[in-house]
C-alpha cells in the first residue's frame, strides 16, 4: 500500500481504538508506518496525581516502563511541553537546543540507549490545567529530522488521534454495545447520542435529551437528528462515519454550535464499530459539551 493507503488504514484503527483499548498499539504502529519513522508514542501527564502514563508500542516494555516511572519526571522536554497549545507541530528542538538536551542524565541514560532519536516531532492532542496528552514520533538517528511529507502525514492524523483520545478518555469504555451503554452512559456529565450512519438516534442519555429544544442548537425531527448550522456539517460528519467511507478526510470529526448568547456547543463525532451491525445499530456516537 502506498501512504495515504496506509494513512487511512491508521485512522481508522484509532477509531476502532476509541471502543477497543486493546487496538491503541496497533493504531500507533500502524502510524508510524505510515508516517515512515521508527518510534512512535502517546503519553499522558495529569498533573493533580502526578501520573505518568506512556504507550510506545515500538519500544522495550522495560525502557517504557523506567520512563513512565522515573525518567518522565525529570525530563525538561515536559515543562515546556505543557505549555504549548494542542494541535500545533512541535520539534524538539524548539523545546531546548539538542546540544543542551545531550547533556542530561535523561538523554543520555535512556533516550540514547533506547535509540530514541533527537529528530523528534510531536503535538499535544489536548490541553487543560491539570492535565494534558501528548502524541510524538521520531526517526531513529539524532540528526534525521523528520522529511517533509513525514510531517505532513503526522499533522493529517493529529486531529483523529485528538479526537479519538477525547472520546475515549471521556467515554472509558471497552465494551460499548447497544446492551450496556444505556447503562453505562447515562450518568455521564455530558451528553451523548448514538446514532446510524443516516442520522436517526438510535440513543440518547438524559444529559443530550435535555439539549433536544428549541436554542438548543440540536433538534430531533422524525426521529433524526438535526442541528441548526446551516452547512449541514453535523450531518457530513456522521456520514464519514460508515465503514467504508469514500471521504478523505477520514471519519469524525468536531464542530461548534452558536447558540445565540450562551456559550457555543461542541460536538464532537466519532465511529462506533458493533460487534454484529444491523440496521438498527449505531455508526456513531455524537459527544456534546458546552465550550
Amino acid at each position: 500500500m502506498n501512504r495515504e493507503d496506509l494513512l487511512r488504514d491508521a485512522i481508522n484503527l484509532i477509531y476502532e481504538a476509541v471502543i477497543d483499548a486493546s487496538l491503541w498499539p496497533l493504531a500507533l504502529v500502524r502510524l508510524a508506518d505510515a508516517i515512515g519513522v521508527a518510534q512512535i508514542g502517546l503519553c499522558a501527564f495529569d498533573h493533580r496525581t502526578q501520573r505518568f502514563d506512556a504507550l510506545a508500542p515500538r519500544l522495550d516494555p522495560e525502557h517504557v516502563a523506567s520512563y513512565q516511572d522515573y525518567w518522565a519526571f525529570r525530563d525538561p522536554i515536559w515543562p515546556r511541553m505543557a505549555a504549548q497549545p494542542a494541535g500545533e507541530l512541535i520539534v524538539l528542538n524548539s523545546l531546548i537546543p539538542p546540544e543542551d538536551y545531550k547533556v542530561t542524565a535523561v538523554y543520555n541514560e535512556w533516550f540514547h540507549p533506547a535509540k530514541v532519536g533527537l529528530g523528534m516531532i510531536g503535538a499535544n492532542l489536548g490541553a487543560g490545567n491539570h492535565f494534558f496528552t501528548t502524541i510524538f514520533a521520531a526517526n531513529e538517528a539524532d540528526e534525521v529530522q523528520l522529511t517533509g511529507p513525514q510531517a505532513l502525514a503526522f499533522k493529517s492524523a493529529l486531529p483523529h488521534f485528538a479526537n479519538a483520545a477525547r472520546v475515549h478518555r471521556l467515554l472509558r469504555l471497552q465494551d460499548l454495545d447497544r446492551e450496556t451503554a444505556p447503562e453505562r452512559l447515562e450518568g455521564l456529565g455530558f451528553g451523548v447520542l448514538l446514532v446510524d450512519g443516516a442520522g436517526k438516534v438510535v440513543f440518547a442519555n438524559t444529559w443530550a435529551r435535555g439539549l433536544l429544544t428549541p436554542g438548543s442548537g440540536l433538534t430531533v425531527r422524525g426521529g433524526y437528528l438535526f442541528s441548526t448550522d446551516r452547512g449541514a456539517a453535523l450531518h457530513r460528519l456522521i456520514a464519514t462515519c460508515v465503514p467504508k467511507s469514500p471521504l478523505p478526510e477520514g471519519p469524525g470529526g468536531s464542530i461548534a454550535l452558536r447558540r445565540g448568547r450562551r456559550r457555543p456547543l461542541r460536538i464532537t463525532v466519532t465511529p462506533l464499530l458493533a460487534r454484529a451491525p444491523s440496521p438498527s445499530s449505531p455508526g456513531s456516537a455524537c459527544i456534546c459539551r458546552s465550550q
